[in-house]
């Protein structure tokens, strides 16, 4: 009884190690789909009933409990199933790591080598306690310290987590190499050389993983910038055009104002109302159809990006609507801001288009109360949409250039610490953005 008691704790142990390493550092969302909560414990309460079943030679069993445990976090957890397979190999993989760094640290303060401490089960649970408390701090200072974390991780794609994973399997040959060899020395000195030897290189590998991850991911935010830049110049181009031909007009209208106003002189003067009507009608619509008409929100860049939208959709229908006034003085980059404004407008754009044309409206308000700036978008939409995978996927044919549009808002607007939030609600999609910035 008490050997079934030591594993199932042993076992237990274990799924807490993965949980800290699954939902702290790579910061994977518990599901709250009752269904696979349900299913997952049951696949813990299995894996925990039979805590003595590793002692039987059977390779159904042993196939059994070893697939129990991925099972149980495949369910626990969100995502596609094959990422949150690839991040559960990932984490049981990272958690060699640690066990090096506590191995040495118990041969090298007992002087006993790691081959008789492992004959220990009270050594199994305290390695066990160390590694969860060391990854639970670690998390905590990750959440803390570096600045959006949580969405780093998460928005991580697939692909860079097999990369890791791949590195990280190379390396566990390693250890495990060397550790066969090490099991027979006797000198728990040479034996802990032998391991720093084995962490050295094991972090190499780590470092590998991590290190091309974050050096793809650098080369494609560069290229993505890049991109971005040259679209946001075309802009400020086309905006800038538009300026100089409307006050082109401007100026030919103003020299012909004294024949017009002559013309409606003489109508009015000999009774011809009708005429005099008709006539300003007619200029009315030469007016509308030779001067674009420009929205102003008190910022050039931003005036660029909302001009280029409506020239854009002036046959589509859309029914626009801009209320308030950005302050004069923000601390926030032209650049972000063009970011967060053209990509809401884009994105509201997509969505009315999948509307019938006489229900296509995008209201675009800003309000600047008490030290707090507040944009919102409302738009229409087919459909409510499930705000919660904002980001994750995107309905555009070229998957490999979209679906970055919602994660370069965030990144702007946390960069500056504000806050994104997102509604749905029957036929309205909004999105609210809030910047609070302190009293200087």
């Amino acid at each position: 009884m008490a050997n079934y008691m030591m594993n199932m704790g042993f076992n237990l142990m274990g799924e807490l190690e993965n949980g800290v390493m699954i939902c702290g550092i790579f910061c994977v969302p518990i599901t709250r789909k009752k269904p696979r909560l349900v299913m997952g414990l049951l696949c813990l309460l299995v894996l925990c009933a039979g805590g003595d079943w590793y002692q039987y030679d059977d390779l159904l069993m042993e196939t059994l409990r070893t697939l129990l445990s991925p099972m149980i976090w495949i369910f626990w957890i969100d995502g596609k199933w094959y990422r949150r397979i690839a991040i559960y190999i990932c984490s049981i993989m990272y958690l060699g790591l640690p066990y090096l760094f506590i191995n040495l640290l118990f041969s090298g303060i007992s002087g006993e080598t790691v081959k008789v401490w492992e004959t220990y089960d009270a050594y199994h649970y305290m390695r066990g306690i160390v590694t969860i408390v060391a990854m639970g701090v670690l998390s905590g200072i990750l959440w803390k310290k570096v600045s959006a974390y949580k969405e780093i991780m998460r928005n991580l794609p697939t692909g860079y987590i097999t990369v890791g994973s791949v590195c990280i399997f190379a390396a566990s040959m390693v250890q495990s190499f060397v550790e066969e060899i090490s099991t027979e020395y006797e000198n728990a000195g040479l034996a802990n050389f032998v391991f720093i030897c084995v962490i050295i290189v094991s972090l190499m590998f780590y470092a590998l993983g991590i290190g091309s991850v974050v050096l793809d991911i650098f080369r494609r935010r560069y290229k993505e910038e890049s991109s971005l830049k040259e679209q946001y110049l075309q802009i400020a181009k086309n905006y800038v055009k538009t300026v100089r031909e409307n006050a082109k007009e401007t100026r030919k209208m103003r020299h012909d104002m004294l024949n017009h106003m002559n013309v409606l002189s003489f109508h009015l003067e000999n009774g011809e109302y009708g005429k005099a009507k008709a006539y300003l009608v007619e200029m009315q619509l030469h007016m509308e159809r030779t001067i674009k008409k420009t929205v102003s929100v008190n910022h050039e860049i931003v005036d660029a990006v909302l001009s280029q939208m409506q020239s854009e959709t002036e046959e589509e229908g859309i029914q626009w609507e801009v209320e308030g006034m950005l302050p004069a003085e923000l601390p926030i980059g032209d650049f972000d801001l063009c970011t967060i404004f053209s990509n809401l407008l884009s994105n509201s754009i997509e969505a009315c288009m999948q509307v019938e044309e006489d229900k296509r409206f995008i209201h675009l308000g800003i309000r600047y109360l008490e030290e707090n700036l507040v944009i919102e978008v409302e738009n229409s939409c087919k459909q409510i949409i499930e705000v919660s995978k904002l980001g994750d996927v995107t309905s555009k044919k070229d998957k490999e250039s979209h679906g970055y549009g919602i994660q370069n808002i965030r990144d702007a607007v946390y960069k500056y610490h504000g806050e994104l939030i997102f509604k749905s609600v029957e036929s309205k999609f909004v999105a609210q953005i809030v910047f609070r910035f302190s009293k200087s």
